[in-house]
């Protein structure tokens, strides 16, 4: 497969943006990454726009909008752009890790999404950087834990009334430091990540690469790149809130210390930064097939 990278102007590519999410995370993101991807192997990319199996379009969705009062402003700048950039809507695809996606319309250009509320769009993980572990890994103590601000989305306030008292869940509301987030997760057999304001999770991620199963929940099952990942031999995913302790209490502890095995290995070998970029081209290959 060839893409050809279109062309934009770069204050379309801001070099950083005004918020930074979650807490402690570096300035990169999906977008940033994918683009990386592409620059390094040039075996994929031909400058020829004929010849091209696709065309990207590698705007900087999340900065540009975050960077205009959360896409309340230059939408009008932002549309002017992709219609003087897009050749042909048809072979075009891009890469989204804002919550509400672009914004602007684009045709019938394929959009990748980070943390999708809608069905239509396509998943892809959202990510954050490596967190710090502690030089000793703490025992487990709890069947489940959530430690986070539960005012994102109702699915989570949900979830506290329903399942706080449920014997071995631990359920914490507010912000809490990096060392704090990090140590509940590895008490924890399971870690539980609702949706947030989008349809996706950090948590869900940071939970694979600290070695604990996730249990995703929420309106869409945006577990990315189902055709090529085995999803359910590392994490768990739920509409209900209601139904988490019979999901957990079905595995015994030691198959929950084998998913978080699992997690890890998927995450580090198929998920993480710029890991995760070629199951973009197998996702787009199966399109062009069909």
């Amino acid at each position: 497969m060839k893409v050809y990278i279109l062309p934009v102007d770069r204050i379309f590519q801001p070099e950083n943006q005004s918020f930074i999410y979650p807490k402690g995370n570096i300035d990169y993101g999906v977008e940033q990454d994918f683009l990386y991807f592409l620059q390094h192997n040039k075996q994929l990319v031909t400058n020829d726009k004929k010849i091209a199996d696709y065309h990207y379009l590698p705007i900087y969705w999340t900065r540009w909008h975050l960077n205009h009062d959360y896409g309340k402003k230059g939408l009008s700048d932002l549309s002017s752009e992709v219609k003087f950039r897009l050749i042909d809507d048809r072979k075009t695809f891009t890469i989204c890790q804002y919550d509400d996606g672009p914004l602007v319309k684009l045709g019938k250009t394929i959009i990748f999404l980070s943390s999708r509320k809608e069905k239509t769009g396509i998943d892809i993980p959202l990510l954050t950087n490596s967190h710090k572990r502690p030089i000793l890994k703490p025992r487990k103590k709890y069947l489940a834990s959530f430690v986070g601000r539960l005012e994102t989305n109702i699915i989570r306030s949900e979830m506290e009334r329903t399942i706080k008292d449920y014997p071995g869940i631990l359920i914490k509301n507010g912000d809490y430091d990096e060392s704090a987030f990090v140590k509940s997760i590895l008490e924890s057999y399971v870690a539980l990540a609702p949706r947030g304001y989008g349809g996706s999770s950090f948590r869900f991620y940071e939970a694979m690469q600290l070695g604990v199963p996730p249990l995703l929940i929420g309106n869409i099952d945006t577990r990315p790149f189902k055709k090529f990942i085995n999803w359910e031999a590392c994490s768990f995913y739920t509409k209900r809130p209601d139904r988490i302790p019979k999901i957990i209490s079905s595995y015994s502890k030691l198959d929950l210390l084998k998913m978080g095995e699992n997690a890890k290995k998927v995450y580090d070998e198929l998920i993480a930064y710029q890991r995760w970029c070629i199951f973009v081209l197998k996702e787009l290959n199966d399109i062009k097939q069909t």
